[in-house]
């Protein structure tokens, strides 16, 4: 008996050890935590967003140009290389789709009084302004607003025909009333703006506001972004700066348009295509579940920018960052030997700046039905700063849970929820998705100084750490709601 029991005492640790040695069946959480190390690393994700922000392969990405072409061959390439599979009624990855392109083709130039003004600082080329020359008087007009039924005409009273008018953005209106945002709703857009302007007989305009070419095209009517620098002074001669003549405007609703008596040239060198071909590019991976890999959630981000304006802006942040990510989160998900229930779709989306062009036609063009898909996260601007804040539908809140999860098990960053209405024009491709319907939720990173539609938009400053978790929170938020059991 003793003996007995001493070899079973000798044996347990044996046996013990030889149990701990086996190996052991991996959870699910371990299959998606190996895939995201093995594969989404902000050093990676940095080299990416340098990439993209090269002059002289994308040229700024501007929609419809041979940069965007570009750009688009190599995001495709990407989803080829990670194995992404192509939906449906595609060509390729590509839902291909009409729009417009005008972009600088030669020398721009803004002068006045016959003195140069300096590029970045104090004007930007017209994203949309037609090619030629406007060599005119400036004359304050405001925000370029005529709207009689308001009680307000920034035209009124002052003759602009031939004359280069000088405007602001947005309207004098600063209710956030539903009902009076929707009044004025039409008289922020940038199209009304030049329309206006060349129903006054204005000749050219310079425009206080980012360049972009989100902007109407009139084959005889010629305009430049400015700064506040510039404005300042072509205004010098009222006593007051810029803004204070628009917050003038502002409190008391009432137009005070003037001669400026300044002299302003503005040459745009400029080629208008209204056949321009667009590209949304989508790649998914397939759910394991036999019927739930028949819904979807998507994660998107545009992947254009402003092209040359005249000279290059990286767009960096603005969207080269959110591209970079939603390339790593894809290839960590398709690696990882074990795959959501439901499908994921990878969407790199095209017109952002122009106007929200590729999410408008790909909501009204759906390639797979829209009441399949349960979740959008879409991402503006990931790569600098320290925290993040994410954006939803004020009357849909729980969409947020998926990215709140994820960070609270996996990253740990600050996290701000923003509820909004998105009643005025939509400013992001997630606002057209929320707007149509789709739970949606905008992903952006935030705490650090960014610069938005400006040369100081780069690569250089581009912060790994932050890709990296941006990265790794779209990966968790997606399983999240991929495997959700109640999802909506």
């Amino acid at each position: 008996m003793m003996l007995a029991a001493v070899a079973l005492m000798l044996a347990a640790p044996h046996s013990a050890m030889a149990q701990r040695g086996a190996p052991q069946p991996k959870t699910p959480e371990r299959h998606y935590l190996d895939a995201m190390f093995d594969n989404i690393k902000g050093v990676e994700i940095f080299d990416c967003v340098r990439l993209l922000s090269d002059s002289t392969l994308f040229q700024g990405r501007l929609s419809g140009s041979e940069g965007m072409r570009r750009a688009v061959d190599w995001v495709s390439s990407r989803y080829a290389e990670i194995g992404l599979e192509p939906l449906p009624g595609l060509n390729g990855y590509s839902q291909d789709f009409p729009t417009v392109c005008t972009e600088v083709t030669g020398p721009c130039s803004l002068s006045v009084d016959g003195q140069d003004c300096a590029w970045a600082t104090e004007w930007y080329a017209g994203g949309t302004s037609a090619n030629g020359v406007a060599d005119a008087e400036v004359v304050f007009a405001g925000f370029g607003v005529s709207a009689p039924e308001l009680g307000y005409d920034d035209y009124a009273g002052i003759d602009v025909r031939g004359k280069i008018v000088l405007i602001e953005g947005e309207t004098p209106n600063t209710s956030r009333n539903d009902d009076t945002l929707r009044i004025w709703y039409p008289y922020t857009l940038h199209q009304y703006k030049v329309a206006n302007a060349v129903a006054h007989g204005a000749i050219g305009m310079l425009y206080r506001w980012v360049p972009g070419p989100n902007n109407g095209y009139d084959p005889g009517f010629v305009y430049a972004y400015i700064t506040d620098e510039l404005a300042d002074k072509l205004v010098a001669g009222s006593g007051r700066d810029f803004q204070s003549l628009i917050r003038q405007l502002r409190s008391g609703k009432k137009p005070a348009s003037f001669r400026t008596g300044k002299q302003a040239r503005i040459q745009m060198t400029m080629t208008h295509r209204d056949k321009a071909v667009g590209h949304n590019l989508l790649g998914m991976v397939k759910g394991s579940d036999p019927k739930l890999c028949n819904e979807y959630v998507v994660i998107s981000a545009h992947l254009d920018h402003l092209g040359m304006v005249p000279y290059h802006i990286a767009g960096a942040n603005d969207n080269n960052s959110s591209t970079a990510c939603l390339l790593s989160v894809a290839k960590a998900l398709k690696a990882s030997k074990l795959k959501p229930l439901r499908s994921v779709i990878f969407l790199s989306l095209d017109g952002e700046e122009a106007g929200l062009n590729g999410s408008q036609y790909l909501t009204a063009h759906p390639v797979v039905p829209a009441d399949k898909v349960k979740f959008i996260l879409n991402l503006e601007q990931v790569g600098i700063g320290n925290a993040f804040s994410v954006g939803f539908k004020y009357d849909s809140p729980e969409v947020r849970d998926y990215v709140q999860k994820a960070n609270d098990q996996y990253v740990h960053r600050p996290l701000h929820f923003y509820p909004n209405r998105y009643v005025t024009r939509p400013r992001t491709d997630g606002a057209v998705f929320m707007k149509n319907g789709y739970p949606t939720v905008d992903f952006y990173s935030v705490g650090g100084q960014s610069y938005y539609h400006e040369p100081r938009d780069s690569w250089e400053i581009q912060d790994p750490s932050i890709l990296e978790d941006a990265a790794r929170a779209m990966y968790w938020s997606l399983i999240n709601a991929a495997d959700a059991t109640d999802a909506r």
